[in-house]
């Protein structure tokens, strides 16, 4: 039997690009690798130059674009001796990180002309790494972040796009990659939240050292002229920061419904779109929804975009007041909950100051959160909460209360650049910016109490609490108003119910129960 010779003509290429070849591989040695793996990177250099050839693409010309369709190749390319390159090796991994390598040194070389510094992405994310050091995040976290921002930097030189030119665009394209990007990272079709999230976290840093630029707003504010209306809501209705913020929100999702001319609101459509969201919201939140669109058409109706009488045409959801009971748990579960603070971590004494005001003096969880150092008066034992209103008001400070803030203060509290006294137990130590956040500590606290018998687990709980229990010892409503700083006596009318042992001696029998 005659063997048969091969048929496939060498391949005719510049003699002067094995050289290139040699030098790519004395670069890596340069770089510190180690002869092993070395041996691997000549192969896809010289397929990736008879590639290139045989389509008579230019060394010069080589992007992203190039090397997908490189990748991506129906492979019939000749080797230098005949025979063929198999096309199974392609869809590795290691393939696609050699061939990537070998494009970095071209660049590096100045044989490709790259605008974005190769170095540019490592020195940022070694920044950042250090930043997050700094701000006290553990070794595990640092790494975590440091992996999701090297990737995206890696995706970002690969593309030829600085960080000045990041926008929700380029995030949106990083985020659904098809990754051919060099390194063990994340290779599924769409990074997951967790990987935004602390992209999003990178972003705000190099914001913060002046590489990116601030992002314009987008969305929630600028949306239907709405920042205008938050800064009337702000001059002429002496709106708080937070109830403006309220108004802000409600008005966006109300807008997609209603449209953004308001020369065509008409009593119809309000009507039908407060309808639509009774369906499926709600009645509190379809309260909050008609207080701020009778807000917003005051504020259109003041600018001459849509007809005053509008305002008339917000229904009005009933919703009855002292319908329902104060939602509250008993003293004995209160103390519970106390007590399952653990004063010897950090976390543990400001749960535990943070419980002890809301349950001695029935705060709510803006005025914990908004606490700052100098509201407290050591000398004369009181503490200052401005609540909603915006003058402040001296409490007595209990004992209890005051030991426990202390020992925070002295013992738990990070050392930050901030007067408040409540500050994030975990890297970053920042203070409390909502009262969400002190919400998540009576909840987390109810939790370890095995206190499940109350359906409301947030900070109101506890204020709840402390009035009908104050109320249930014997205290006249007076008193529980003063606690509770109601403005109006018919505010603390509704805690006349929650006695209801004592309601049900003054009950008179119901006449439809007679025989």
């Amino acid at each position: 039997m005659v063997e048969q010779k091969s048929t496939v003509a060498p391949v005719k290429i510049d003699e002067r690009d094995w050289p290139l070849v040699m030098e790519f591989l004395d670069h890596l040695r340069q770089a510190g690798m180690a002869e092993g793996g070395i041996q691997d990177f000549p192969g896809p250099a010289k397929h990736f130059l008879i590639w290139a050839d045989l389509k008579a693409v230019p060394i010069g010309a080589v992007d992203v674009g190039v090397v997908r369709r490189f990748l991506a190749h129906d492979c019939a390319c000749p080797r230098p001796h005949g025979e063929r390159y198999q096309h199974r090796h392609m869809a590795t991994r290691s393939f696609r990180t050699r061939v990537i390598r070998f494009v970095h040194f071209l660049e590096e070389t100045g044989r490709i002309h790259n605008p974005v510094p190769p170095d540019e992405g490592r020195r940022r994310v070694g920044e950042f790494a250090a930043h997050l050091a700094e701000q006290g995040y553990s070794p595990g976290t640092i790494t975590a972040y440091s992996r999701s921002c090297r990737h995206f930097a890696a995706w970002l030189h690969l593309h030829r796009i600085d960080f000045a030119g990041i926008d929700d665009e380029v995030l949106e394209r990083f985020a659904t990659h098809d990754c051919i990007c060099p390194g063990m990272f994340l290779h599924n079709a769409r990074r997951g939240y967790d990987y935004q999230i602390k992209l999003r976290v990178f972003l705000r840093f190099l914001v913060s050292i002046g590489v990116m630029r601030r992002s314009e707003p987008s969305g929630d504010e600028e949306h239907g002229g709405l920042r205008p209306f938050r800064d009337w809501l702000r001059r002429h209705r002496g709106c708080t920061e937070r109830r403006s913020l309220v108004h802000i929100h409600a008005i966006n999702k109300l807008l997609p419904q209603m449209g953004d001319d308001p020369s065509r609101y008409d009593a119809a459509l309000i009507n039908r779109v407060m309808l639509q969201n009774l369906e499926s919201t709600s009645r509190a939140s379809v309260q909050i929804m008609c207080g701020a669109l009778r807000m917003y058409l005051r504020f259109l109706a003041a600018t001459g975009a849509c007809a005053p009488g509008l305002v008339g045409a917000v229904p009005r959801i009933p919703r009855w007041r002292l319908a329902t009971l104060p939602r509250y748990i008993l003293n004995d579960d209160v103390e519970r909950v106390i007590a399952s603070c653990d004063p010897i971590t950090p976390r543990g004494l400001r749960d535990r100051a943070i419980i002890l005001l809301l349950a001695r003096l029935a705060l709510r969880g803006g005025d914990v959160a908004n606490l700052h150092l100098e509201d407290i008066d050591w000398d004369n034992g009181l503490i200052r909460v401005a609540g909603k209103t915006r003058y402040a008001v001296a409490l007595p400070l209990p004992q209890d209360a005051g030991d426990a803030l202390l020992a925070y203060i002295e013992h738990g509290r990070p050392i930050v650049a901030s007067s408040k006294v409540f500050i994030r137990s975990i890297a970053p130590f920042v203070p409390f910016s909502t009262s969400g956040a002190v919400s998540i500590v009576v909840r987390d606290a109810l939790t370890r109490a095995g206190v499940d018998n109350a359906n409301l687990r947030g900070a109101y709980l506890l204020r709840h609490s402390a009035a009908t229990n104050m109320l249930r010892s014997g205290a006249t409503l007076d008193a529980v108003g003063a606690l509770l700083r109601h403005r109006s006596p018919e505010t603390t009318a509704i805690y006349a119910k929650v006695d209801t042992t004592l309601l049900a001696q003054v009950t008179q029998p119901w006449i439809g129960g007679a025989a």
